[in-house]
């Protein structure tokens, strides 16, 4: 005969959340490389335009030399521009000002560009919490623009650093620089 005691605890099971709701990254919540690429493609697709009037305005400024490519790896290093070293860098450093302002609300609102609004991931520090602004615009993107900017060898690093995605924690150069993170943005709970 076995009553069962009407005094004991419950023995409903009950899961442990979702590890997609924990705030402290981790592989579970690591944004994705096609998420982490079609978000850097749309903010890329922003700033299109705006590059297109810098340059033009630039140009109207300051027109370009007449440069005649007489070697394939002139077409590379940055001779071929019509610019010199210190005017490409300076309008590396015009195009790096524009994009800062633009996404500056952003990520000082939410730790997102406007990709990563799109595309639901966020911008963290190592321990989860939302990256600082400042940390974002220059530690994670003014250093590698700079670094970009210088020819040939900033090319190849910036090349490299965006390589660095395919490794188990998907961080880049910049990630690793800035100690920062892109994590999928958890949905809330849902009501039951």
């Amino acid at each position: 005969m076995s009553e069962e005691n009407p005094y004991s605890p419950p023995t409903t099971h009950v899961d442990p959340p979702s590890p997609l709701q924990s705030g402290v990254p981790g592989p579970h919540n690591y944004a994705s490389l096609g998420e982490r690429f079609a978000g850097a493609l749309l903010d890329g697709l922003i700033m299109i335009p705006v590059g297109l009037v810098i340059g033009f305005v630039y140009a109207l400024i300051s027109p370009p030399k007449v440069v005649i490519v007489e070697n394939f790896a002139d077409a590379f290093n940055g001779s071929a521009s019509g610019y010199g070293f210190a005017e490409t860098f300076l309008i590396g450093v015009i195009g790096l000002a524009a994009y800062i302002g633009i996404q500056w609300t952003f990520w000082k609102s939410t730790g997102q560009s406007i990709g990563k609004k799109v595309m639901k991931t966020q911008i963290v520090n190592l321990d989860g919490s939302q990256a600082d602004v400042n940390t974002i615009a220059f530690k994670r993107y003014g250093i590698m623009a700079l670094i970009a900017n210088v020819p040939f060898v900033g090319s190849l690093i910036y090349f490299v650093g965006v390589l660095l995605i395919f490794r188990q924690d998907r961080n880049c150069l910049h990630d690793d620089i800035a100690k920062t993170r892109v994590i999928k943005l958890s949905a809330p709970p849902q009501p039951q």
